[in-house]
């Protein structure tokens, strides 16, 4: 029974079936990074988000990623960050 639930366990986090589905890039620059690819989400990567530094440096990047972490994101001085959890959302 424990190697079935091992089988089980690792075609889960091998196998994205209905994984969250996010746009990817990065850019240098003060715009948002529009050349986008589509990336899946691994099992802890359970937000899109979107990120846009304009101080020190200006960047931006789309990626997959923690929703705890993207959220924290949402309060640094002098950037702007978007999260979602909906495929291609950001």
């Amino acid at each position: 029974m424990r190697a079935v639930m091992c089988v089980v366990m690792f075609s889960l986090v091998l196998c994205p079936g209905g994984a969250l589905k996010c746009y990817d890039c990065y850019s240098k620059g003060s715009e948002l990074c529009d050349q986008t690819r589509v990336q899946t989400c691994s099992l802890l990567q359970n937000a899109c988000g979107a990120y846009l530094s304009m101080c020190p440096l200006e960047y931006s990047f789309r990626s997959c990623m923690n929703m705890a972490v993207c959220q924290g994101w949402i309060s640094t001085p002098g950037a702007f960050a978007n999260c979602c959890s909906t495929d291609l959302c950001n």
